[in-house]
């Protein structure tokens, strides 16, 4: 549940230092292998009541730009068993003598790299103690003056589950500057949204000496096929670095590329000295959509820990 950034826009303008740094020996062969955190869920028998959910604090909207707010809602399952949020919620601004206004639908947004989501399946079966949430914006709030009233903002945001299983009325920090009190209020609404998978302790003690880099960029693949590079792990300090508690890692291919998150092949991974190197192979979808030429190539290990290293590598994509 998080927002967008300008990070996609320096796709294909960066790349890693050393990229032609090579391992010292084989390089260890890719899995496809995912994390537990992101199997796919059974839905759950029982949809969502608003009983069953509790909102995490207020409704924080921050400045999107165009004169509204932007604000992302978290709904905590506090029930005592799974249940399912499907679709799009209702969102009105609940005020006496309120202005004229419309909803409109907008996207989920993206997951900032080098975050992860649960899989959307788990929106269908959140668990007792998850979160899941929603995206909105505000924009052009023009309340009309009642006469012999003194003007009060609204009295809540309620959001208004599908499939009539109730309501959640939720305080705000904040109200919308008008921009046209000839135009009705407008509020934008996404799908319910999955959370990020839960932080996890770092998969070694030494995170900070392990170096990684994409060996031999700019790599190459075609649009609908596989990329396959190499990523080539270095350990710059005095102690062996090990792989008993195998990390996972996440990538992604921008700017038409979804995020992927596999575990590391730590079977056949040997400890790295002191100062020695280990190469990964690794592979990735390349979208039929891919533009071509430069890209993104982002990687990043322990995506739900250390969230390091990562790399920012590039990519040609081809016809």
């Amino acid at each position: 549940m998080a927002l967008v950034t300008p990070l996609v826009l320096i796709a294909g303008c960066g790349g890693s230092k050393n990229a032609d740094l090579k391992a010292d020996g084989p390089v260890v062969p890719w899995i496809s292998s995912q994390p537990s955190e992101l199997a796919e869920r059974a839905p759950a028998s029982t949809p969502c009541q608003a009983a069953d959910l509790a909102l995490t604090g207020q409704i924080e909207f921050t400045a999107n730009g165009r004169g509204g707010g932007i604000a992302v809602i978290a709904l905590r399952n506090r029930g005592k068993q799974e249940c399912r949020l499907e679709g799009r919620p209702n969102v009105r601004i609940l005020h006496e003598g309120e202005p004229e206004q419309v909803t409109a639908p907008i996207d989920r947004p993206p997951v900032i790299f080098p975050d992860t989501a649960y899989p959307l399946s788990s929106l269908l079966a959140i668990r007792p103690g998850e979160v899941a949430g929603l995206t909105i914006t505000w924009t052009n709030w023009c309340d009309p003056q009642i006469p012999g009233r003194k003007r009060v903002a609204p009295s809540a945001v309620r959001i208004t589950l599908p499939n009539g299983t109730g309501h959640l009325d939720a305080d705000y920090n904040a109200v919308p500057q008008c921009l046209d009190p000839k135009r009705p209020s407008t509020i934008e609404v996404s799908p319910f949204e999955t959370a990020k998978v839960k932080p996890t302790p770092p998969w070694t003690a030494s995170t900070a000496a392990v170096k990684a880099v994409v060996a031999d960029q700019p790599v190459h693949a075609k649009r609908g096929e596989m990329l396959r590079f190499t990523v080539v792990l270095q350990n710059t300090s005095r102690a062996p670095v090990r792989f008993d508690n195998c990390p996972s890692y996440v990538q992604q291919l921008v700017p038409a590329g979804q995020a992927e998150v596999h575990v590391l092949n730590c079977d056949r991974a040997r400890p790295i000295a002191p100062g020695k190197r280990e190469a990964f192979a690794m592979q990735i979808h390349v979208p039929k959509n891919a533009p071509l030429g430069g890209n993104g190539l982002f990687w990043g290990l322990d995506p739900f820990g250390a969230k390091a290293p990562t790399i920012n590598a590039r990519a040609v994509v081809e016809r």
